[in-house]
């Protein structure tokens, strides 16, 4: 069952061949909901192979102002999508969105961000950014108006590639 979303009704969505999708927020997912993120995300690219998601998800769940966002599949509840937000008290953040393959391109990963930005508009924040780590994440976000405007360099591996990091208002 989907939980009450922060404007006090039920999450529900549509993929663009009219399926149903259930959004939830999680709060306290089961061990089943955390190895099923783990798997999306390392299927993604998200994490590594060897890496364990709880933690993040943990401190995702845990923090004052941060929400995980999961898409399920109506038939076997199958988490199919995710998505971090929260923010810092002055930038919304849009943290881990990963979408199956078998669901991209069915609108799911706008959806999600269009929903970030909702949450974060509501609680006061007028931008909104993200880090990404790849030219695909970029084009995705530039198509949803937001903006380049750096790179971020990782201290520990400084001739990795760089992420950059796009913005997008959230003022109307």
């Amino acid at each position: 069952m989907p939980a009450p979303s922060p404007f006090g009704q039920e999450l529900a969505s549509q993929t663009a061949d009219g399926a149903g999708i259930n959004l939830e927020q999680l709060k306290a997912p089961s061990p089943e909901d955390v190895a099923a993120i783990t798997r999306l995300w390392i299927a993604t690219g998200l994490i590594p192979a060897i890496r364990d998601a709880r933690q993040d998800i943990e401190n995702c769940i845990s923090a004052d102002n941060g929400s995980l966002i999961v898409a399920r599949m109506p038939d076997d509840q199958q988490i199919f999508a995710t998505m971090m937000t929260g923010h810092d008290t002055v930038f919304g953040w849009i943290h881990y969105l990963a979408i199956a393959e078998h669901a991209q391109g069915s609108g799911i990963g706008s959806e999600l961000v269009a929903l970030a930005e909702d949450i974060l508009r509501l609680s006061g924040l007028s931008e909104i950014r993200v880090t990404i780590e790849n030219a695909a994440a970029g084009d995705f976000y530039a198509k949803l108006g937001y903006e380049f405007i750096g790179n971020v360099t990782d201290q520990d591996h400084p001739d990795s590639p760089q992420n950059k990091i796009m913005r997008k208002s959230l003022v109307q």
